[in-house]
């Protein structure tokens, strides 16, 4: 039977590998992605995998969607930029985000603003989420983890592997590789392929940047490009990523996720969220489409009991909560604070 060929691992962004990531999880877009070939009638088939391991055999059916997360918005919903989190320009660019752009991506002072306000317009018309109204994409998180020395420590110095899952652009990505971390040893994936592609214009790396970038939905079981990973990974990286689900769906997630974790102490998964002074205990509607569930750190710590429960694994959670730009706005919710969080498998 016919398969997708072996990709020399770890995975690389190479030239030959296709500009647009705008498609779906199925074989014929598998195909493309990584170089191989399937038949018509395949229904199987053999993912490179990380770091030298052997390759995982997988069965995909295509493209189903469980419906956690919304639909690329309707046509009479684009260029809606009446709403409370669409802003004209940034109000300020990080430091860090600015240095970041004109040091790694070597963009000119002058024209870093308008380089973002485009990439924004672009980003509003494939989904209005408010981290893209809001610039909060030029805002970096991965940083701003107390984990953060240790976790390029490990990337750097150990030879580790990260997942960026939900990364959008893939901005943390770039700050990883821009602090020392090997770029092909870390890897992104969004449901919207068009957020990755958009990466690679504001960076301007498309050609230097050996990370590899794929869109994937978690909640699809089957998702063939998501299972060729597991067991693989050392950190997933989850940066305003887990809000998206209701409770019992993102216990469902996070299981997910700790199947792409090596099976072994130390695994690591660290990330940002939308979180609460007080958790939520029904999910919330937010205009831009699906729901807002927000998890206070002890809300947090029962998802990952819960995990730990199903997979027969512990894990230990750390987890803050603080003020930060674009969290606790007037529009929001009282109460909303920015939940970041570490949990380490034990």
């Amino acid at each position: 039977m016919a398969s997708v060929a072996t990709f020399p691992p770890p995975l690389d962004r190479v030239e030959s590998q296709p500009d647009n990531l705008m498609g779906s999880s199925d074989p014929a877009d598998v195909a493309n992605l990584f170089p191989g070939h399937l038949n018509e009638q395949q229904d199987e088939a053999s993912l490179p995998a990380a770091n030298g391991a052997d390759s995982k055999r997988v069965i995909t059916t295509g493209t189903e969607r469980n419906g956690a997360l919304p639909p690329v918005q309707t046509e009479s919903k684009k260029n809606n930029k009446g709403v409370a989190w669409y802003h004209d320009t940034p109000r300020d660019i990080d430091p860090i985000t600015r240095e970041l752009l004109e040091n790694y991506s070597k963009i000119p002072p002058h024209q870093l603003e308008q380089h973002v306000i485009a990439i924004r317009e672009k980003a509003w018309d494939v989904y209005p989420y408010p981290c893209i109204g809001q610039f909060l994409f030029l805002n970096l998180t991965i940083n701003l983890s107390p984990y953060y020395p240790t976790l390029l420590s490990r990337l750097r110095d150990d030879n580790q592997t990260l997942l960026d899952l939900g990364c959008c652009f893939g901005q943390d990505v770039r700050k990883l590789v821009s602090d020392g971390a090997p770029s092909q040893n870390i890897y992104g994936a969004d449901l919207y392929g068009e957020f990755m592609e958009l990466g690679y214009e504001l960076f301007r790396d498309r050609k230097t940047l050996k990370s590899t970038f794929f869109p994937t939905d978690i909640l699809n079981e089957r998702d063939l490009l998501l299972k060729g990973l597991d067991g693989e990974m050392d950190v997933v990286y989850l940066g305003l990523f887990l809000h998206h689900f209701d409770f019992e769906t993102c216990v469902k997630v996070c299981v997910r996720i700790s199947k792409l974790l090596k099976p072994q102490p130390g695994s690591l998964v660290m990330g940002v969220q939308v979180g609460s002074l007080v958790g939520d205990t029904k999910p919330i509607p937010i205009p831009s489409g699906g729901i807002l569930w927000r998890h206070d750190v002890e809300s947090f710590q029962r998802v990952w009991e819960e995990v730990g429960a199903i997979t027969g694994t512990k894990w230990k959670v750390e987890g803050r909560l603080v003020k930060a730009k674009g969290f606790g706005e007037k529009w929001q919710i009282e109460g909303t604070r920015r939940l970041g969080f570490e949990v380490l498998r034990l």
